[in-house]
């Protein structure tokens, strides 16, 4: 609960005639507001939310969303939210765990018989984890079909040494995007919607193919255009990298997981089982886990592109807050600066009280 700090003035008689109540709530929103402003000054332009259990403490929109200064950013404005698509990706996959389409221990090879992938006895499990040996060979960028996707995914090396190890992978999760398309017969982009926008509540969410990316009415856009080959839909982006949403339906969806819209607890349970650690956290399903020495264990999924986008969406386990930040204005990787959502969330995540 917020402490309350009262402030009162007296008369010359002693009777109260001014009393006013300022809220440890209303000081963090202050607090965030100076961050958010400083952020402007830099050139952010994007969307921040920040959530306690049962309400929202803090929610912005600020900046604009074109290059040329004319279209402001509003709460629905729609931001590339990069690797975050991976965390939909493992709740997908989880899901059909859950409703005995698969098992995460399975091999995948039934689903991609007469593949060289078939013949690597790689599970669902490694594959969620970064644990595949598969890498980030970006090829399935020019594949506009499952199948010219899925052929040139069988041609990447696999890094043996790597199986049962943590090996970051945007081709894992493209090749999971293709496995979900035949487990349910349905594009990527429907069971986004059946599997995860719907039970949740969710009011902006697309898939990669659902936008027109260069629509700043719609879309925030970033720093750099987008590469042109990127703008069609392709299976290079939809399960690792291709969604679009705001930062109130990131925390929405975070909610919706915790409160079991979406998925069981045994079933959440895997998704958030943490495994090898590395430089940033424990790695999850599409996420990771780290500790806070003041806020205790942190969820967190984000994701950065070189063209300016990039977005976080951290969940504090122990104290039940929700922190996210998405835009489309850098800065860009290629300046040696940290992206928004980074210092942003870190600068957040100090001010932000050990209760709720």
């Amino acid at each position: 609960m917020f402490l309350v700090i009262a402030i009162t003035s007296m008369t010359a008689c002693s009777t109260p005639t001014d009393v006013s109540a300022v809220s440890a709530e209303t000081e963090l929103q202050l607090k965030i507001d100076r961050i958010v402003d400083a952020a402007v000054v830099q050139g952010f332009a994007g969307q921040v939310v920040v959530a306690g259990v049962d309400r929202v403490l803090y929610q912005r929109q600020a900046g604009y969303s074109d290059s040329a200064k004319k279209v402001p950013v509003k709460a629905d404005t729609l931001f590339h939210v990069a690797s975050i698509s991976k965390y939909f990706t493992a709740i997908l996959v989880v899901k059909s765990a859950e409703e005995g389409k698969i098992d995460l221990d399975d091999n995948i090879a039934s689903w991609v018989p007469d593949t060289e992938l078939a013949k690597r006895d790689i599970t669902f499990r490694q594959l969620l984890h970064h644990q595949s040996g598969l890498g980030s060979s970006y090829a399935a960028e020019n594949a506009v079909t499952a199948k010219k996707a899925l052929d040139v995914l069988d041609g990447q090396t696999v890094d043996e040494e790597k199986r049962g190890r943590f090996k970051y992978s945007n081709d894992g999760y493209n090749l999971l995007a293709i496995i979900l398309e035949r487990i349910y017969g349905k594009p990527y982009e429907v069971l986004l919607s059946e599997k995860i926008k719907k039970p949740a509540g969710l009011k902006n969410i697309k898939g990669w193919s659902e936008v027109d990316k260069t629509d700043p009415r719609k879309v925030g856009q970033p720093l750099q255009p987008l590469p042109e080959k990127l703008l069609k839909r392709n299976y290079g982006m939809i399960g690792s990298a291709g969604i679009f949403t705001t930062a109130d339906d990131l925390v929405r969806l975070q909610k919706a997981l915790r409160n079991g819209k979406i998925l069981s607890e045994q079933s959440l349970e895997s998704l958030w089982r943490p495994t090898e650690q590395i430089s940033i956290g424990r790695a999850t399903a599409g996420g990771f886990l780290r500790r806070s020495e003041i806020k205790g264990l942190v969820f967190s999924a984000r994701g950065n592109e070189d063209w300016g986008d990039n977005a976080i969406l951290n969940y504090y386990h122990d104290h039940d807050f929700y922190v996210a930040v998405v835009t489309s204005k850098g800065p860009a990787e290629d300046t040696g600066q940290p992206p928004f959502c980074s210092s942003m969330s870190q600068a957040i995540e100090k001010i932000l009280p050990t209760s709720n």
